[in-house]
């Protein structure tokens, strides 16, 4: 299965009470979980319970689930919604407060709307705790979709993963390939180099033992062959993780194998002595960035 995206967005809606409730869920890169939610007046009781079905869904990201409350279908398109008295005594409230605090400013109906969650009839007995059986299922949905969305997001990560370890895979192959030629040749160079040298110097006969000990010297220091190996094996390890992803919780694993490998081209090319060595050093390295970049999206 393909590893999970930490982008997304889902949506739900249902009616109850002769309202329209919809819920939004949208989600964004986060090193661990973070859930805010957003709901108005009379759906803030939700907010636990929210909460618990969100972590029981998600592993990492930072979503957001917003709640809205659409008006009583009796209220929409007139002024039902509206409670009289308190719209009056909002109105009388903000002239007193201006003429005791001498602004010349006249009160404007824009000023009174200002406060419209004061005057408006509050239906809040509606979507007590009782209304949970029939909320929360929206929320649910909401949610799964959001999920959805996450895995159908990651699908395309996991495919362009995967075509980076066979890019990766490649140039790993090639490197060898060009160390088993050099690795002989460059013992052969320096060897001709430390007896030319002696001869220049006229000190005498070379000790072929204190040579042989210097060479193999310079051919360990040279020598990458453990990188490779534990290159290789990170790429496979790399692999097996991407096979094995079918939830959330890969995107470290993913994280931590490419710090290694990263380790290993660095060390690949200190001790690279080939222009094309250097050359394919480059490309991984550049390989390995995109790979990053993608996976600090993978939950």
């Amino acid at each position: 299965m393909p590893v999970m995206s930490m982008t997304g967005f889902g949506a739900a809606r249902l009616e109850c009470h002769g309202r329209s409730l919809r819920v939004e869920c949208k989600s964004v890169n986060h090193r661990t979980l973070e859930v805010r939610v957003h709901a108005s007046r009379e759906l803030r009781w939700l907010e636990p319970h929210v909460l618990r079905a969100a972590r029981a869904r998600l592993g990492r990201g930072r979503v957001d689930v917003r709640l809205e409350l659409g008006a009583p279908a009796e209220h929409q398109g007139g002024f039902d919604a509206i409670d009289p008295a308190r719209f009056d005594e909002v109105a009388r409230r903000l002239r007193e407060l201006s003429e005791a605090s001498l602004a010349t400013a006249q009160v404007t109906l824009s000023d009174v709307l200002s406060y419209r969650s004061y005057f408006e009839r509050d239906d809040a007995e509606r979507f007590d705790e009782s209304a949970l059986e029939v909320l929360l299922p929206a929320v649910v949905q909401a949610l799964d979709r959001l999920q959805e969305a996450r895995r159908a997001e990651g699908a395309g990560i996991n495919d362009d993963l995967r075509g980076h370890l066979r890019d990766l895979g490649s140039r790993i192959d090639a490197v060898e390939a060009l160390d088993e030629v050099e690795r002989p040749a460059y013992r052969s160079r320096i060897e001709t180099r430390l007896r030319q040298a002696v001869s220049d110097f006229g000190v005498g006969q070379i000790d072929e033992e204190r040579l042989a000990q210097e060479l193999a010297y310079v051919a360990e220091r040279g020598d990458i062959s453990e990188e490779l190996q534990r290159a290789r094996s990170h790429v496979e390890r790399l692999g097996l993780v991407l096979d094995e992803a079918g939830e959330e919780g890969v995107g470290k694993k993913i994280d931590f194998y490419l710090q290694e490998l990263i380790r290993e081209v660095n060390t690949m090319g200190s001790k690279s002595h080939l222009a094309e060595q250097s050359d394919l050093v480059v490309e991984m390295k550049s390989i390995i960035e995109k790979m990053r970049e993608q996976s600090a999206n993978v939950a």
